[in-house]
């Protein structure tokens, strides 16, 4: 698979587990996929790069050193069992809600539009979806950075490549969406505009 030689053509598809307890990945976490290390390639669960990317709850982050420590755990039983892993990087954007948010998070989205329906929380169990807050260039900045780390997080965790989650109405697909972004700065409005937002997230003009 590029350079990256497998063991086998069986892969894992990405497969989301709410186990990670205060979003660090464990030692629960580490057997499951352990258990799944005779497979050629691996992809994590929905991982976020951001506290405001973790909507749901118990999903795993990738964004401080304590849960790069836990996903150590990870990929070591996985490399021990000869399989390749990466981690998808998932930043749920408006699909939230703040019951599910650590302290200081806030639900953000490319436009201030809400989703249907409701979501589960540990706290209250089924709650309305909140309406998001419009993010601006800072904040798109912000998060674009927020990948970056996580990639680097990955590495240094052990994984062996990143995947980038951008359909199912998270955040890199919301950009994408007319239904998620009614913008009309270089963020939204032309398809040209969209893509650039949704997947290379290119500086805007000056």
């Amino acid at each position: 698979m590029g350079k990256i030689e497998l063991q086998s053509r069986i892969v894992m598809a990405p497969m989301t587990r709410s186990r990670a307890i205060n979003n660090i990945p464990n030692d629960l976490m580490a057997e499951y996929y352990g258990q799944r290390s005779n497979a050629g390639f691996i992809i994590t669960e929905g991982t976020s790069p951001s506290p405001n990317g973790l909507g749901y709850c118990r999903i795993p982050g990738i964004f401080s050193e304590e849960q790069v420590e836990g996903w150590k755990k990870t990929t070591a039983a996985v490399h021990n069992g000869g399989a390749k892993i990466f981690v998808q990087l998932m930043h749920t954007g408006r699909v939230g809600h703040l019951l599910n948010l650590p302290e200081g998070a806030e639900i953000i989205a490319p436009s201030a539009l809400k989703p249907d329906g409701q979501i589960w929380t540990d706290d209250k169990q089924l709650q309305d979806y909140p309406e998001p807050r419009e993010m601006n260039i800072d904040d798109i900045v912000k998060t674009r950075n927020e990948f970056v780390k996580a990639a680097k997080n990955a590495v240094a965790a052990g994984f062996d490549g990143v995947e980038l989650h951008g359909a199912n109405g998270y955040l890199l697909e919301q950009f994408l969406s007319p239904s998620s972004n009614i913008r009309i700065d270089n963020y939204g409005g032309s398809i040209e505009n969209k893509t650039d937002a949704g997947l290379s997230w290119k500086l805007p003009k000056q």
